[in-house]
């Protein structure tokens, strides 16, 4: 009896640690990996990797995420319980893959207090925020409130969300996207207007922009709101890029091809890059952004891309509700054309 006793104990403190809320208190080092910086003032640090239900809180404090790891939600500058509530900066700077991932609720919030400035900083390695209904969020700021800042910058890797919002107009902090590649999957929004704050909207400036589908997390199309709460503004500088699967073009746009649906003003530069589901035929083409009429203003848009795939003529038209479309047509290569001309010249020789 008193082995059947221990064991239900034993049982019932492994479920207590897989469902713990850990806080970091940085006593050891600024390694994620070393238990020793974790506590949660009722069980000694965890011993061994964590779990989709575990909740990682980051009062204050530098911490370098070292090793692959799964948990449920990682919160920065929260002042529920323990530790000192400071500034907060998490950063993912090795080849390694932290999924935050549960089952409801905010997922990532990158400033979570008032008063507080935190950073989350993806240079290598990948960030998967993920929950596969679309609402798996990366949220800059939690309390709706310009003391509370929460900056997030991609240098490098991959940040692969379902949800990057910004929080709220009165809320601090900024996206910054120098590098890598930024995966959405549903919505990214709330980023204002320009005739708001000139510096407000949502930017790329070295970094690679794709739209996927939270259905099939490698190989499948998907629908991306910019804005949806409110217009949103979108800039791609000359070092940007952003990526579009093109499928059967017989179908409906954003469920066999990529669709991205905007709101706001644009300012359009970079490279424009394309990745074929299926072999496509010259003529076919692909709607892949609406731009949509604002909710405040009527938008306005500016630039080309400065570079295009050989086989891509991009081309904005108005699809008949007032809006502007980006279409794709997929035309012959170059050195087809080429190769088509030599032909008929060859052909002109024969018969004379």
């Amino acid at each position: 009896m008193r082995k059947c006793v221990g064991a239900l104990l034993l049982i019932g403190l492994i479920a207590s640690v897989a469902n713990a809320t850990w806080w970091w208190d940085g006593s050891a080092d600024n390694d994620w990996s070393n238990t020793n910086n974790w506590s949660n003032g009722a069980v000694s640090p965890p011993a061994t990797a964590h779990t989709a239900t575990e909740r990682m809180n980051v009062p204050s404090g530098t911490v370098n995420v070292n090793v692959g790891d799964t948990v449920g939600y990682l919160h920065m500058g929260r002042n529920d319980t323990g530790g000192t509530v400071g500034n907060a900066t998490v950063n993912l700077n090795s080849a390694s893959t932290l999924n935050v991932s549960v089952a409801t609720g905010e997922i990532v919030s990158v400033a979570y207090s008032a008063g507080t400035t935190n950073a989350l900083n993806v240079s290598a390695g990948r960030l998967n925020v993920y929950r596969g209904d679309g609402t798996g969020e990366v949220r800059l700021n939690h309390v709706y409130n310009s003391t509370c800042v929460g900056n997030v910058s991609l240098s490098g890797g991959v940040i692969d969300v379902e949800y990057l919002n910004k929080g709220d107009k009165t809320g601090g902090g900024n996206f910054s996207a120098t590098g890598g590649t930024l995966l959405v999957r549903s919505t990214i929004n709330k980023f204002g207007i320009a005739s708001e704050n000139p510096s407000y909207g949502f930017k790329l400036g070295g970094a690679e922009l794709e739209i996927a589908s939270f259905a099939d997390r490698n190989n499948a199309v998907g629908n991306v709101a910019l804005g949806s709460g409110q217009d949103m503004d979108f800039f791609m500088d000359s070092t940007s890029k952003i990526k579009f699967d093109l499928g059967n073009a017989a179908g409906v746009a954003g469920t066999d091809w990529d669709l991205l649906t905007s709101r706001g003003n644009y300012v359009i530069d970079g490279q424009l890059l394309v990745n074929f589901t299926v072999a496509p035929t010259v003529g076919d083409h692909w709607d892949v952004w609406t731009i949509l009429s604002g909710k405040e203003n009527t938008f306005s848009g500016s630039g080309t891309f400065d570079t295009l795939p050989s086989n891509i003529q991009a081309s904005w038209v108005d699809t008949g509700k007032g809006t502007d479309t980006l279409r794709l047509t997929y035309i012959p290569e170059p050195a087809t054309v080429a190769l088509f001309g030599l032909g008929l010249a060859a052909l002109r020789r024969s018969k004379k």
